[in-house]
């Protein structure tokens, strides 16, 4: 068994149709350089291109490889590169001159790892990063002309995570013959507006009181973290409701494991692969199929149960007698 030796934050991106196998990604894209200007008032009428611009260039790329995995028929095609990107410092200026400093003096870089990934004549970007700027400046590269909506396999909403606290709080946890739903640890939710964030992490989440009040009034849930157990592995991680459409934002916990014949080294590139593409595909599959009787027929049931529950507690907890509300 390979386990994750620390926490990865992925964000998931797919491409157009320009691009349906992984030849296409070294034909069309990773030749690709991105230029960016300084955006300076009165820049030097002499400053070279070469000092007042910065480049985004692919390097560290890997040769096509191939996965598959236990119990799973379909084969992924996939290629590790490296986004480097240079930027600016936030001085631009000699504080004692007042003049323009040296490209050298005023430059910053990142390299951020992105593994493209071929699923289904499809082609993915799994980016380790889910901070603003990194994959602002990845997508740039890509060409955000390019990425598209992702596809209802990858539409994680509030309603699904409802309906996995559903699973989770009804002990209905066999999810199918290969995923068990171990345990919920942690949800992000809103509460009125963007501005009120509610957030819980508890070992006994989907059991607190807290949680089933905060279900039970219907607020919007915006991420979940969850414990899968199946055939090859387990996993713990963090899934986000997705962003506009285009963005899955994941962060998968430290000792997610997976019994894979790869190298013990390859376990950080494989796992979110796995996740992306088995895991969250199939447990959304799953709630569409149960989506109907859910949300017309078991969801305002399950939520009236845990409504009482919540009420109870509370008037037990306060000595409150029903006919104190009355």
């Amino acid at each position: 068994m390979n386990y994750l030796q620390k926490n990865q934050r992925h964000t998931l991106l797919k491409l157009n149709k320009d691009f349906s196998k992984m030849e296409h990604i070294e034909e069309k894209l990773l030749s690709k350089i991105y230029e960016e200007s300084l955006t300076i008032k009165n820049l030097p009428k002499d400053l070279s291109e070469e000092e007042k611009t910065f480049y985004y260039k692919w390097t560290n790329k890997s040769e096509i490889e191939e996965i598959t995995f236990e119990g799973i028929e379909t084969k992924f095609a996939y290629q590790k590169v490296t986004a480097f990107c240079e930027f600016s410092t936030r001085r631009v200026f000699d504080q004692n001159t007042g003049t323009l400093l040296p490209k050298e003096d005023r430059l910053n870089t990142s390299s951020v790892e992105v593994i493209f990934v071929e699923s289904d004549n499809d082609i993915y970007a799994i980016v380790f990063s889910s901070d603003f700027y990194d994959l602002r400046r990845v997508k740039r590269l890509i060409g955000e002309h390019v990425i598209e909506p992702l596809s209802a396999i990858h539409q994680t909403d509030s309603e699904l995570f409802h309906w996995l606290f559903y699973k989770s709080i009804k002990e209905e946890v066999n999810l199918n013959e290969d995923i068990v739903l171990d345990n919920i640890n942690g949800f992000t939710g809103t509460i009125v507006s963007e501005e009120d964030q509610f957030e819980g992490t508890s070992i006994q989440t989907a059991e607190l009181i807290i949680t089933k009040a905060f279900i039970t009034n219907g607020y919007p849930i915006t991420s979940i973290k969850i414990d899968l157990q199946m055939e090859i592995g387990t996993m713990s991680f963090y899934l986000n409701e997705v962003s506009d459409g285009k963005e899955l934002k994941i962060v998968i916990q430290k000792n997610s494991s997976i019994n894979n014949m790869m190298n013990s080294e390859d376990v950080e590139y494989i796992i979110p692969i796995y996740v992306f593409f088995y895991l969250i595909p199939e447990v959304i599959n799953l709630y569409k199929v149960d989506e109907g009787n859910f949300l017309s027929n078991a969801k305002n049931k399950f939520l009236s149960e845990i409504g009482l529950e919540v009420i109870k507690t509370i008037m037990a907890k306060n000595d409150i007698l029903v006919t104190d509300i009355k």
